[in-house]
């Protein structure tokens, strides 16, 4: 169908929000972005942009600007904590095939350079506009706190993320959450610039550091550190103090007290679900509002993207807007049912309460993945490229 013309109200100024936009407004779409911000501005912690997130990236024109702002990151290794010695054994090592990366980035620096590039491509923005709800229909629109409608469009997209208001169910909010702060990062220090480090007690406690690279040009390079945390104790820690905090941090992971000691945390929660319908009529979700999973596998920020691109490709291919959305959930559903499922089934692993699982993973799993046939298949998932998902969408139809 036609593109050029277009009118979508989009629901969420978030990394899929802002990449669909750019690129609708860019193939001639009206697009108008609502966001219950006083301006559009990130949310969350640094993550990794993987090879897939990259890809979309690449077609947009922002790949140069998101590798001169990252950090090139080439491994993934988390160990037993061990200590004042070093790490202990480790239970994950996963490394990129070939001469394959990720860019690990702070969220504000690929919001800010996603926000440039839909302001430059005509879109739109509203904000103080928290939606409420969705109309369906040929026509459809959004309803906004107080009850005031939005312009009807053609289409109308909730990328609202994984605490949309449309079909919200607190029940699937996940056990454990993290602390998460952006800090500077220890040129001489312990860490390595090019991998996510991550330490385990069992699977109760978890660190990590990331680095992250800069906010803009001419700043600081900066790391993000992680502590998993049960939301229920999230008032027992606030009570503790943080003096309290970085014994605990020492006693998990010494080389990483320097990184506590100058934090300020912030409290994530994190939630799993699949959200159905996917679409109605003339509306539809993306990203962790269709699909939200646990951190632990990392590909929020890429599968929103991948949704983003895969619905444009949909809509320039197919005749109409019902058929768009069935082709864009053919070329997306395999894929994201997979990482459901994966996020389902290894999540216990590193981040529950239970005892039997930790000690499985430690004995199994960590050496299983430094066999090479293994290492390949798991390279392969945690880089987001299991069943091909860029090939999928027709990428280069973009």
């Amino acid at each position: 169908m036609k593109i050029d013309g277009l009118e979508v109200a989009i629901a969420g100024a978030g990394i899929g929000g802002l990449s669909l936009a750019t690129m609708l407004a860019r193939g001639g779409a009206k697009v108008v972005v609502y966001d219950q911000m006083e301006a559009p501005q990130p949310v969350g912690s640094g993550f990794v942009l993987q090879p897939t997130g990259l890809a979309i990236l690449k077609a947009m024109g922002l790949f140069d600007a998101i590798a001169a702002r990252g950090q090139v990151i080439t491994r993934m290794h988390g160990a037993l904590a061990g200590g004042s010695s070093g790490p202990g054994k480790t239970v994950l090592e996963i490394s990129y095939p070939g001469d394959g990366h990720g860019i690990a980035i702070q969220r504000v620096a690929l919001f800010d350079l996603l926000l440039s590039a839909a302001i430059a491509s005509g879109v739109r923005f509203e904000t103080n506009a928290r939606t409420t709800g969705i109309i369906e229909g040929k026509r459809p629109a959004l309803t906004l706190d107080g009850g005031r409608a939005t312009p009807s469009a053609d289409l109308v997209v909730d990328a609202m993320g994984a605490s949309s208001p449309i079909g919200h169910d607190p029940a699937k909010e996940l056990n454990y959450g993290a602390l998460w702060a952006t800090v500077p990062w220890p040129e001489n220090g312990p860490f390595h610039p090019h991998e996510l480090e991550q330490r385990y007690e069992r699977a109760s406690h978890m660190a990590g550091v990331l680095p992250v690279g800069t906010a803009r040009d001419g700043a600081a390079p900066m790391a993000t550190f992680f502590w998993s945390l049960r939301n229920r104790d999230i008032e027992a820690w606030r009570n503790a103090g943080r003096e309290a905090w970085l014994e605990r941090v020492n006693a998990l992971w010494p080389q990483a007290v320097p990184l506590a000691e100058v934090a300020e945390p912030v409290h994530a929660r994190y939630r799993h679900h699949t959200r159905k319908p996917v679409a109605g009529r003339g509306v539809i979700r993306i990203g962790d509002a269709w699909h939200a999973t646990s951190p632990q596998l990392g590909q929020g920020a890429n599968m929103a993207m991948i949704d983003a691109a895969s619905l444009l490709s949909a809509l320039a291919r197919a005749p109409s807007i019902d058929e768009a959305f069935a082709l864009h959930l053919r070329q997306r559903g395999p894929h994201v049912w997979l990482y459901q499922t994966l996020s389902v089934v290894l999540t216990p692993f590193y981040q529950s309460d239970s005892r039997i699982l930790p000690a499985m993973r430690d004995i199994a799993i960590g050496p299983t993945t430094r066999m090479p046939l293994v290492r390949q298949l798991v390279s392969r998932l945690v880089t987001g490229d299991f069943l091909s998902p860029i090939k999928r969408i027709g990428l280069e139809e973009l």
